[in-house]
């Protein structure tokens, strides 16, 4: 009974969830069909570029091996992570970190025409730091440097996601 009631819930909230319109993100509509794009990283060492590639990519954009190929092209200028100290203990060690993780990117077309000129994307979080608890600490601010990275990549695809590439270039507002 317990299984029939079970696959019932999980039905209704499929129904649910398909008649709402709800649907999983995907790649950017915006650019015209068989449209390639190639992303580039001041940084030779860029996760953020590789990663961004990967999920374009996986989300049915072409990816171009060089800009030569591409239609599109994103360059991240700049990836920077931050530590910012929040407060201090009784003893003025360090007991709460505001950690940062930014990008600053531009997008062209193939031609040159700028789309997006040095668009910056942030993700904030707070770390409560004890110095008793260092390696546990430590591990978890990878974690979480790891999560932020995740989500400004996601914050980029969204931004990608609303550049209007048919405005002329005097009614694009960034």
């Amino acid at each position: 009974m317990k299984k029939i009631a079970s696959r019932v819930i999980a039905l209704l909230a499929l129904i649910t969830i398909a008649s709402c319109g709800w649907h999983l993100r995907g790649a950017p509509k915006n650019f015209p069909p068989g449209s390639t794009i190639y992303i580039s990283s001041e940084n030779p060492r860029s996760d953020i570029a590789d990663e961004l590639s990967r999920l374009l990519h996986n989300g049915g954009v072409p990816v171009a091996a060089s800009p030569i190929e591409a239609d599109y092209v994103m360059v991240i200028n700049r990836e920077i992570e931050r530590k910012l100290t929040v407060a201090v203990d009784s003893e003025g060690r360090a007991s709460e970190y505001e950690l940062i993780t930014s990008a600053i990117y531009s997008v062209r077309t193939g031609s040159g025409e700028i789309l997006l000129n040095k668009a910056q994307a942030d993700v904030y979080r707070s770390l409560e730091w004890d110095v008793s608890e260092i390696v546990s600490k430590g591990e978890e601010e990878r974690l979480l440097r790891d999560e932020m990275r995740r989500e400004l990549i996601s914050r980029m695809i969204d931004r990608l996601r609303r550049i209007d590439v048919d405005a002329p270039l005097e009614d694009k507002s960034y």
